[in-house]
């Protein structure tokens, strides 16, 4: 398995991953994918030791804004966020998972999309290119 994109510990749901007694560990594209999931998942400015790792949506769910208004400001720093890791080249696309052209095709996004709107989460599929050329699609969710 390929360590170009690093190696850390496997996290399932936020907890490390025991196996057999010892840390399981995770390398590869999917450390990249299980890092940009992390740095997604942190707010902006919450790590002490890294004042500018995180995502910040703050402005968009503490201020008066339209349903477009905060998509496309989680989806400008979403952009901001995975981008700022130097393993990604360059982000392709940022998609809501509720976008008709998406929930037309597959009716079971669809329904994944509602339940998540109940929750006030919006699901944003991402395409993004890696430093080695490998293609790479997160699905993450983002929470109000």
């Amino acid at each position: 398995m390929s360590t170009a994109f690093g190696r850390s510990l496997l996290l399932d749901d936020g907890d490390l991953v025991l196996d057999q007694g010892r840390l399981r560990e995770v390398e590869g594209a999917a450390n990249l994918g299980q890092a940009l999931t992390l740095r997604v998942l942190t707010p902006f400015g919450s790590d002490p030791f890294n004042t500018g790792y995180g995502l910040d949506i703050g402005a968009a769910f503490t201020r008066p804004n339209t349903v477009t208004g905060v998509r496309q400001l989680v989806q400008l720093n979403l952009v901001r966020t995975l981008g700022a890791d130097p393993r990604v080249r360059d982000i392709r696309r940022v998609v809501f998972a509720d976008d008709p052209a998406l929930t037309a095709a597959d009716p079971a996004l669809a329904a994944a999309a509602e339940d998540a709107r109940h929750r006030r989460v919006l699901t944003a599929l991402v395409d993004l290119d890696t430093v080695a050329g490998d293609p790479l699609t997160l699905t993450l969710d983002v929470g109000v």
